[in-house]
């Protein structure tokens, strides 16, 4: 194994040798730097980057951060550069405990963000609930809900599928089942992300992911690939909607490879599903790069400003949830919001009231949610900027011009590139090797590079895979990538591209990447967040 690190440390230490090739720009960016940060480590170190790869188990996630001198796209959640507007805004932040100032303003910033309709209209209750972060409003969303449907709707009842599902629902839905034990309900979305599936299965639901034919299909060519499979959802929906306590859209579809979803898509969920009296909630942490998509890439949209783009997204739906450490533009921060005359505050009137005592119970007073004061002012500002049409053209243009770099290398990527994030296609990376599942060769291929400087995130058959009853169960339908999430505003193509050439090393030796075997955290839940590794001999 030492011959191999030091084969790839070899062939990485060859790329810092070499004279950089000239780019060729034509437009400047629009925006320049206000502020730099200086490294605390350099690419040279690869006897440090060794050791605490090892003391990391392989696990990215345990890898310190000040320790990568190159590209951190581990995630682009809260790890965006924020304009000077924003600090600016965060020196006003009034850090009153009960209705601060920020609460106010930023209340007012969501109706002008995301339409008219989630004004608030009820003297008693909020329709707009703060938390610290996405998952926590997740676990809340999901939490609560479980409650309200009851554990006695689920007592010694199963997630038996009727025949009409058809042979795929069924079976799907008790892959889904094993890993929530004792699931009755069912929650549909075109792909669940990791922390969603957990907060479901948590509250002994399935997570069902129903990604569309056309991402089924590989359709390289299609540009909404994170659509929902309508026929399936109306297969499922006519079958058992007692089972369906709400319908999911995750605006982009992060774990179908950032890909879009078509306005056309949105509506038609939105008609089969209040068809059947289920709600529809979006997952919209990355609300503003899909309106990007839909006015560049469906039809009637050219002309439209992407800010009417947003409101017409939430005119479909009654309710969602958002991370705003993505599109939000902050480092931190996330939010439920509930349409005050949509179908989920009709099926689930006391929704309010418990919610607002999770949120006292455990994330602080319902006007700050677990943030700082300061925090809610430069959200409000990110809110402002993240549907500017100039920012969100260079921004997808630069995740876009990374994954063309790639291909140019023959290297395998999902296409079309999407909004946030290049994935890498590990079962295509690998193919003609002699790579077997249970080698985890995704998870290796990110230890190489952190050994390299450069930290991406596996989000394939380990991640979204399951280790029960003494097997591995990979995730239905199949995800098997390496995701290489690209901060906000932080990166220049010269970081990308640096990057580029790791991975090209890699894949033109791909046959010599080990395996990795696990040490530590095979059956847990939400493993990769835990586990630790080691390379096969």
């Amino acid at each position: 194994m030492i011959d191999t690190l030091a084969f790839f440390e070899s062939r990485f230490r060859e790329l810092l040798d070499h004279d950089p090739e000239p780019g060729s720009y034509y437009r400047p960016r629009p925006y320049r730097n206000g502020t730099v940060r200086f490294r605390e480590c350099h690419m040279g170190e690869f006897d440090l980057r060794r050791k605490l790869l090892e003391e990391a188990g392989l696990n990215v996630f345990l890898f310190p951060a000040h320790r990568i001198p190159g590209c951190d796209l581990l995630s682009d959640s809260g790890t965006t550069t924020m304009t000077v507007e924003q600090w600016s805004r965060l020196i006003l932040g009034d850090e009153a405990y009960g209705s601060n100032e920020g609460f106010f303003e930023l209340r007012d910033r969501m109706v002008e963000t995301f339409g008219p309709s989630w004004a608030k209209r009820n003297d008693v209750h909020e329709n707009f609930f703060l938390f610290h972060q996405g998952r926590a409003a997740e676990h809340a969303l999901f939490g609560i809900i479980g409650r309200e449907l009851g554990a006695a709707a689920r007592a010694g009842k199963d997630v038996v599928s009727p025949e009409a599902l058809g042979a795929e629902l069924r079976d799907r839905i008790s892959h889904g089942a094993a890993r929530a034990e004792g699931a009755y309900y069912i929650v549909p979305n075109n792909s669940h992300f990791d922390t969603t599936e957990g907060n479901v299965e948590a509250n002994h639901m399935v997570a069902l992911n129903l990604p569309c034919r056309e991402h089924l299909e590989d359709r390289r060519d299609f540009p909404f690939r994170g659509n929902i499979h309508l026929e399936n959802l109306e297969r499922l929906l006519g079958a058992v909607p007692d089972r369906v306590p709400l319908v999911y859209l995750t605006i982009t579809n992060n774990t179908g490879g950032g890909q879009p979803v078509s306005m056309e898509n949105i509506k038609k969920t939105r008609a089969l599903a209040h068809r059947h009296g289920v709600p529809l909630f979006f997952d919209a942490c990355r609300f503003a790069e899909n309106a990007w998509f839909i006015k560049n890439k469906e039809p009637g949209y050219g002309d439209r400003t992407i800010a009417s783009i947003v409101h017409e997204m939430f005119e479909q739906v009654d309710g969602f949830h958002a991370s705003f450490k993505k599109d939000g533009l902050v480092n931190i921060g996330g939010a439920i919001l509930l349409k005050p005359e949509g179908l989920f505050v009709e099926k689930y009137p006391g929704f309010a009231d418990q919610i607002t005592d999770h949120q006292i119970l455990t994330e602080g007073h319902p006007t700050y949610g677990g943030l700082a004061g300061r925090d809610l002012m430069g959200l409000a500002e990110g809110l402002r900027t993240v549907v500017h049409e100039e920012y969100l053209d260079a921004r997808i243009a630069q995740v876009v011009r990374f994954g063309e770099k790639l291909r140019s290398y023959d290297i395998p990527v999902n296409e079309p590139i999407g909004g946030h994030a290049v994935y890498l296609d590990m079962d295509r990376f690998f193919e003609g090797t002699r790579s077997r599942d249970e080698d985890f060769k995704g998870v290796a291929f990110t230890g190489l590079l952190l050994l390299g400087g450069h930290r991406l995130c596996e989000l394939g058959i380990y991640a979204f895979g399951a280790y029960r009853g003494g097997r591995e169960i990979p995730p239905d339908p199949r995800v098997n990538n390496v995701r290489a999430s690209v901060p906000r505003l932080s990166y220049e193509d010269q970081d990308l591209f640096a990057l580029a050439e790791m991975i090209r090393v890699l894949h033109e030796h791909r046959d010599r990447i080990p395996g990795v075997e696990v040490t530590y955290g095979r059956e847990l839940n939400l493993r990769h967040f835990k586990s630790r590794f080691r390379f096969k001999a």
